[in-house]
Formats: C-alpha cells, sequence, structure tokens
C-alpha cells in the first residue's frame, strides 16, 4: 500500500436548519420601532414641528400687538399681547418635546418610548381641551375645531401605539 491514497466515502448529511419566516421591517421603518411604530413617530415630528412653528408665529403676534394700534395706542397696549406671548411660548416648547421625543425614539435612546406617548398623550388631553374652547367660542367656524379634533386622534393614537410594549 505504498504510494496508494486510501479515500473513505463517507456520505455526506445535510444539517437541518429551521427556516421560519422573520419578519423584515419596511426599508425606512427601524427595526426597533416598527411599522406602527414608525408612522406614530413620523406624526409625531410633523406635529411638533407644525406646532412650533405655530407657537412661534403665535408669540410674535403677541409681541408686535401694540404696533397695530400705529399713533394713538391704548393706555394698556403693552399688555395686550401677554397671553399670546405666554400661549405661542408654551405651544413652541410643546413642539419642540413632540419633535425631540419622536427623534429620541428614532435614535433608540433608553425609554424614549414610554417618554414620546406621555408627551403625546399629554398633548391629545391639551388638545382635546383646545377643541371644547374653540368649538365653544361665538365667533368660530367648523374649521379649527375639525383641525384641531384630527390632531387629538392623530396624538392620542401615536402615544397609545408608542405606549404598548413590544412584542
Amino acid at each position: 500500500m505504498v504510494g496508494r491514497k486510501v479515500t473513505r466515502t463517507v456520505p455526506r448529511t445535510r444539517a437541518v436548519t429551521a427556516t421560519s419566516a422573520r419578519r423584515r421591517p419596511h426599508s425606512l421603518a427601524p427595526e426597533h420601532v416598527g411599522e406602527a411604530g414608525s408612522v406614530a413617530v413620523l406624526a409625531l415630528a410633523v406635529l411638533g414641528l407644525s406646532a412650533f412653528i405655530a407657537g412661534v408665529a403665535i408669540a410674535v403676534t403677541g409681541l408686535t400687538v401694540s404696533g397695530r394700534f400705529g399713533t394713538d395706542p391704548p393706555p394698556n397696549a403693552g399688555d395686550l399681547g401677554i397671553g399670546q406671548v405666554l400661549g405661542g411660548s408654551g405651544v413652541a416648547v410643546l413642539g419642540l418635546l413632540l419633535t425631540g421625543t419622536s427623534l429620541a425614539v428614532l435614535a433608540d435612546v433608553r425609554r424614549s418610548r414610554i417618554v414620546a406617548a406621555v408627551v403625546a398623550g399629554l398633548s391629545a388631553v391639551v388638545c382635546a381641551i383646545g377643541v371644547v374652547l374653540v368649538a365653544s367660542a361665538p365667533s368660530g367656524g367648523p374649521v379649527l375645531p375639525s383641525a384641531l379634533a384630527v390632531t387629538c386622534v392623530i396624538l392620542a393614537a401615536s402615544a397609545f401605539i408608542l405606549g404598548r410594549p413590544r412584542r
């Protein structure tokens, strides 16, 4: 047996692997957020940005209210815009909170989902109060209350989606 190569033939067996269909998220949805969560985060980011812009506009309108009277302003012209400045600043801060928490969820910051859900839930409550106040005002049309109601529903749905436990 010198110079002869001995080969053994061993039957090859394939390793049995469990092939289960793994759910892959959409390419734009991060895996840690999921499909519904990514829609909720997008809605919070868009609503937060629009609330920030609206809040700044309201605050600027409040700052410039005394300039609308021209050369003969009333004696309390400086006090007329304080409510608008405070309200606009509050709306702008709320918009920054909504946008910031949605970005934190996208960045997978620890406990950011529950913080975003709480901020969205509180925003939905404030928005619902706004719907009641605007709808009960004597001089107003149906456009603003209905827009606030839609915003309230979107915020509440986002709070529910982000607040539920991960699967």
